[in-house]
């Protein structure tokens, strides 16, 4: 009865140990107790240099380990990320770290420290590190080593750049719009100072900037919490269409540490929605010394309605033509809608048999419906074509009367001959 109650006890202890051991070994080595891990600074923002400071010391194990107390072995830790966004945003610059001693007993506590350096463009959150504890005997590596992970927190990105939104001149911006500002802040609201920076902003097509490197700013230096205000010029498209488009830019800097960044960020533009006016067809012919009629037909293919639509015909001095009215009203125009204007032409009887070419204006005011006040004008281009001359029928009755005079005349002298004879 006492074998069976000593077989059970001894099995109780057993996995009591087992389930002991299992517990630490997120906050130890397998023959090693680590005590804590001491950050300094104690709260760390991109761009900080830190120490990390780790205390250990050798546990009092329920068996012979023969590598603690033991003056032949010795035990070296190694600091190494664990993960990529700790590769890539952490920089140790000392993964031995100081050693304090290296031959282990019982009892006795033991430090490193390891050096890194948060890069300023670090995000805000945990990175995973791992410790990498290896055996010596006798100052020669032997096939032991131990690991244990933990997470450094990042409270803050050391440099954070970014432009507030977008404010525009004129402040609704449509198609077609030519020399438009967009005013902006370039703000830091890190904790690092940043120097060397150049904001540049990417084109989108349909939209670019109106002068050469105009879409291209050297701001130097921002420091925490400074801003500078910016202004790009852009030129719209005629035939863009109206909605929100993103306006990406790249921000290139500098830590004063000269470490260099690159950031791709963008921001909206509201393009609103305009008439559009084209010469849907047109008609025109005439002779020369005669009168005609041009009709030009315009369509809105604009997204919103046209309103006071005219339409004005211009011509160089030189041409052969006159007009009574050089301007057709067509009033209203809906989105997708045609309306006609008529000019009556005098065509001078020295006009070329030809194709020629005139220009028209075509002037609109925008939707009021949708806020939009501004008058638009359209160049266009306008055939008239003359193929011939007029009959000169002047000429004809001349000709008759002087044939009927002529034979009027000949008449009365034969009559005065044939007096004479008598």
């Amino acid at each position: 009865m006492k074998i069976k109650l000593f077989k059970k006890d001894l099995f109780m202890k057993s996995l009591l140990f087992m389930i002991l051991t299992l517990s630490l070994v997120s906050i130890s080595f397998a023959d090693l107790q680590l005590n804590y891990i001491h950050f300094d600074p104690a709260i760390i923002v991109g761009g900080d240099e830190v120490d990390i400071v780790i205390q250990y010391e050798a546990k009092n194990l329920p068996f012979e380990n023969i590598k603690i107390g033991n003056d032949e072995y010795s035990f070296k830790v190694k600091l190494l990320a664990d993960d990529d966004l700790s590769s890539k945003y952490v920089l140790i610059t000392d993964s031995q770290g100081d050693d304090v001693k290296g031959n282990i007993y019982t009892g006795e506590k033991f430090y490193k420290t390891f050096r890194i350096k948060v890069l300023n463009n670090a995000p805000a959150t945990d990175y995973q590190f791992k410790l990498i504890g290896e055996w010596y005997k006798n100052d020669i590596p032997i096939d032991i080593t131990e690991e244990l992970t933990f997470v450094m927190p990042v409270k803050r990105e050391g440099i954070i750049l970014d432009v507030s939104s977008i404010t525009t001149n004129p402040n609704q911006v449509r198609s077609g719009d030519k020399f438009v500002e967009l005013n902006t802040f370039l703000e830091n609201v890190g904790e690092k100072t940043a120097k060397s920076i150049k904001l540049k902003l990417n084109s989108v097509e349909g939209i670019e900037p109106s002068y050469s490197n105009n879409n291209e700013l050297y701001i130097g230096k921002l420091s925490q919490d400074e801003t500078k205000e910016l202004t790009f010029t852009i030129n719209l498209d005629d035939e863009l269409d109206s909605g929100e488009y993103l306006l990406n830019y790249t921000i290139d800097y500098m830590d004063l540490d000269d470490n260099k960044y690159s950031i791709e960020k963008s921001v909206s533009l509201l393009v609103k929605p305009k008439p559009n006016l084209i010469i849907e067809k047109m008609e025109g012919e005439g002779l020369a010394g005669d009168k005609g009629k041009l009709k030009v037909w315009v369509k809105n293919v604009g997204e919103v309605s046209a309103e006071s639509v005219d339409v004005r015909i211009l011509k160089q001095s030189s041409q052969p033509f006159e007009f009574d009215f050089r301007s057709s009203f067509i009033g209203e125009l809906e989105s997708g809608e045609s309306g006609i204007a008529v000019f009556d032409i005098d065509i001078l009887s020295q006009a070329e048999i030809k194709e020629h070419d005139l220009k028209l204006v075509i002037r609109a005011k925008g939707d009021s419906d949708e806020g939009d006040d501004n008058i638009y004008s359209y160049n266009r281009r306008a055939k008239f074509d003359v193929t011939g001359v007029k009959k000169n029928y002047y000429v004809y009755v001349g000709l008759g009367l002087f044939v009927l005079l002529l034979g009027v005349f000949s008449i009365k002298n034969r009559g005065k001959k044939n007096g004479r004879k008598n």
